[in-house]
């Protein structure tokens, strides 16, 4: 059965979007963690404030799922898309550490909104045998992001006339900032298309979906998906925030850190791209359990690792293994709701996200505050250690 056109233009929007949103984010989150060093903070802030901006979204991202299930997707698509520019002008003329935490707090918002809605409506235009394919065409588009967001916020600061770090990093939020009106304008594209699907769908689904949350969170596989995910956006995010610490201790400029990210990115990108051949010939789960247990190696090889072409080559076997958890969590948790619950079960799995980029750089920064810059790399490879560990008994379980 053919797509339908609305539904194949709504695709394209949201991966596009992807990228974009992704772009934005990771220009940002390594530039932040500059602007902190430079007003004064330590390793400890850098982790406050990386945390600042998924505190809330803790607590939101369930709701926005119920609203999204109920209807609700353009309104997230335009908040998000107006949040995620006024976080980042915000940022640029941010001169406290309270004040770059609360311009994290905005962005955290905007993306959790817009992550929510993007990846309820790549559920929704995806056939079943096609969940996992558009999936990753959507995730390999946020690696682009991920890839670009660090060289060309290293790039602007490196190429920035001015002579403070704080005038240098306002360069680079400030092109986010332009970034993020590109943004809203593609999602009020999005939310423009939806309308054609929806009258396709004899004015959509307007009903009051009813289902229970409790029912969802007694479901282990769900919850195992949820927590797999957990530990790979912590990873990512304690990657990005952290990585310029330990590049500063190792001696490294910002523009050699922005490569090192950019590469863990691309080769995400890469990873992404194989998910149908990867889950066609070996099954989601395996492909879990081995990517996972090959990230914690790679971490844990990174602190004992110098030189720019040593990190690279590990930066580049860790994006492939972590390239691949985001998008078959989603899969697999879309799999494990009942299809008027899918926003609301996504919705879980972003609390268990934003629980991760709240919890995982502050707990890294206190770890950091012990045992020095080692700390963090260590605390995330036991952290995906264990979450391999969670899905072994389902795997084996398949396989017999």
């Amino acid at each position: 059965m053919p797509v339908p056109r609305p539904a194949t233009t709504g695709l394209a929007l949201v991966v596009l979007a992807s990228l974009a949103v992704h772009l934005v984010t990771f220009l940002i989150r390594p530039v932040a963690s500059y602007r902190v060093l430079a007003l004064g903070g330590d390793a400890t802030a850098v982790g406050l404030v990386a945390a600042a901006g998924a505190l809330l979204p803790v607590f939101l991202a369930l709701p926005m799922g119920r609203a999204a299930d109920r209807g609700g997707m353009g309104g997230l698509l335009t908040a998000g898309g107006l949040a995620m520019t006024t976080g980042a002008l915000g940022l640029a003329f941010a001169g406290t550490l309270p004040l770059m935490a609360a311009g994290n707090v905005v962005i955290g918002v905007g993306q959790l909104a817009l992550m929510l809605a993007f990846q309820g409506l790549v559920a929704e235009l995806s056939p079943p045998e096609h969940q996992d394919r558009n999936f990753g065409w959507f995730t390999a588009a946020a690696s682009v992001g991920q890839l670009i967001g660090p060289l060309t916020g290293g790039w602007v600061i490196s190429s920035a006339s001015a002579g403070s770090m704080v005038a240098e990093t306002r360069e680079a939020f400030l092109l986010a900032t332009g970034l993020g009106v590109v943004i809203t304008l593609l999602c009020l594209a999005l939310a423009w298309t939806l309308k054609g699907l929806a009258h396709q769908k004899k004015n959509g689904d307007r009903r009051v979906h009813k289902g229970s949350t409790a029912a969802l969170l007694r479901n282990r596989r769900l919850l195992v998906a949820i927590f797999t995910s957990f530990a790979v956006m912590s990873s990512v995010d304690v990657l990005t925030a952290y990585l310029p610490v330990l590049g500063e201790d190792r001696g490294l400029s910002p523009a050699v850190v922005g490569v090192l990210l950019a590469v863990r990115a691309g080769f995400s990108f890469l990873s992404r791209l194989l998910i149908p051949l990867l889950v066609g010939r070996f099954g989601r789960l395996a492909v879990l359990v081995v990517s996972g247990g090959l990230a914690g190696i790679c971490v844990v090889a990174l602190v004992f690792t110098g030189g720019f072409w040593p990190l690279a080559a590990l930066m580049a076997v860790l994006g492939l293994a972590l390239g691949l958890g985001q998008p078959l969590t989603m899969t697999w948790t879309v799999r494990e709701a009942p299809d008027n619950l899918r926003s609301t079960a996504l919705g879980l799995r972003l609390t268990g996200n934003r629980v991760a980029q709240a919890a995982a750089p502050a707990a890294a920064g206190a770890v950091s505050g012990l045992v020095g810059v080692a700390g963090p790399f260590l605390l995330i490879a036991l952290l995906l250690f264990a979450s391999t560990a969670t899905v072994l008994p389902g795997w084996r379980a398949e396989r017999g």
